[in-house]
């Protein structure tokens, strides 16, 4: 039997980033299994924006944490991310106004560099937008987007230094427990002899917590994302946030990333039968979002789009930490569409609380007990992935 000091299950963004801190802190061996490839599913497929709009303390901190861990990628994750710091700018109008304006006071309180622009501003920063209905911006100077793949790779790359091994195509199949405390993961090539298990299986974690007669609840979402390329002349654009026309854009070389925003319809997918394609009927509803606040792309040309998952959590915000249950068992599941950019953060923290020490950010507020608790996280948006 192999022994392992811990034991992570997925190999997204949340599953690296425990792994590679965990690693860091000389925790020991730590052994991250990954059934497909790094990325492979929603990480690999997210927009990877990196901004601290958020409503509430905990998302506020992290988001703060995690701005500067992007701006300082090769100390902070391991290696080059990708990160641009394009800027981040939310268009607000009369129904969206009661959230932006709790969202800068509460970006302000925290001391996060935030700028509220006139239509005038906005226009001068993207004059390629309709300010249609547009009654003010709120832009994050320093916010911008990454490269997910890149992103998960220095940080699993960097933590071998420090005990990391990573296990690709080997799926785990189980897990063993002994007097409430974990003993063991199996997987497809064995057992490994472990005291630590972190669940970060993504769209698989319910099931991977089922295994210890944990339920979470989780919907599972398909989420679609097409490409648009840029007419020559066409300039520069920060990441764009629209509540009106329900959709974001990020800038990507010459061309540009387009999805829909929140509040949307769940679409339920099977994550063991998710077509990659990107559907007709979806592709037609980003693209009228899109051509209603930038009029001249809709002659641009169409470059593809796919479709991949959303796992998300009763509160649209991710659960983490430990397993009160069963000693050992740590969750860092459900990232409701904010695990791209608070993972890193939360996984630096995460080890910390592994180790038995007070972690910088106290992640207490996203504990899988507080729905029995009463204590689901709020947003100033109502229901959706914004937070």
């Amino acid at each position: 039997m192999k022994t392992a000091d811990a034991v992570v299950i997925g190999g997204g963004i949340m599953g690296a980033s425990a792994a590679h801190f965990l690693a860091k802190k000389g925790f020991g061996r730590v052994v991250l299994l990954e059934k497909g490839r790094l990325a492979g599913v929603s990480t690999g497929h997210s927009a990877a924006n990196v901004r601290t709009y958020y409503s509430n303390p905990i998302t506020l901190e992290l988001a703060k944490r995690a701005l500067h861990m992007f701006e300082n990628d090769r100390e902070a994750l391991g290696g080059d991310c990708g990160f641009r710091p394009v800027g981040f700018l939310l268009l607000i109008d009369e129904g969206s106004r009661a959230a932006g304006e709790h969202i800068l006071k509460s970006e302000r309180r925290h001391g996060i560099e935030v700028e509220r622009l006139t239509p005038e501003e906005v226009g001068e920063i993207a004059p390629q937008l309709s300010l249609d209905h547009v009654e003010y911006g709120i832009l994050e100077p320093r916010s911008g987007y990454a490269d997910p793949v890149k992103t998960t790779e220095a940080l699993v790359e960097a933590g071998r230094a420090w005990g990391l091994e990573l296990r690709i195509g080997v799926a785990a199949t189980g897990i063993r427990c002994r007097g409430g405390r974990i003993v063991a993961v199996e997987t497809e090539d064995g057992t490994i002899a472990t005291n630590v298990v972190v669940n970060a299986a993504g769209p698989w974690a319910g099931r991977v917590g089922a295994w210890l007669g944990l339920k979470y609840s989780l919907r599972r979402s398909r989420e679609s994302d097409l490409f648009v390329e840029l007419p020559p002349g066409f300039g520069p654009l920060p990441v764009v946030s629209d509540p009106r026309l329900r959709f974001y854009l990020r800038p990507q070389g010459d061309r540009i990333m387009v999805g829909l925003g929140a509040p949307k319809e769940i679409e339920p997918v099977d994550p063991d039968d998710c077509d990659p394609a990107l559907d007709p009927a979806t592709r037609d509803r980003i693209e009228r979002a899109l051509f209603g606040r930038i009029p001249s792309l809709a002659s641009a040309r169409h470059l593809g789009g796919y479709a991949s998952i959303y796992t998300i959590t009763d509160d649209w915000h991710p659960i983490v930490g430990p397993e009160p249950a069963i000693e050992g068992c740590h969750a860092f599941l459900g990232g409701s569409g904010h695990g791209f950019k608070l993972a890193p953060p939360i996984g630096e923290a995460l080890a910390d609380v592994i180790c038995g020490e007070d972690p910088a950010i106290d992640l207490s507020p996203l504990r899988p007990s507080r729905f029995i608790d009463g204590h689901p996280l709020t947003s100033a948006w109502g229901e959706g992935n914004r937070g």
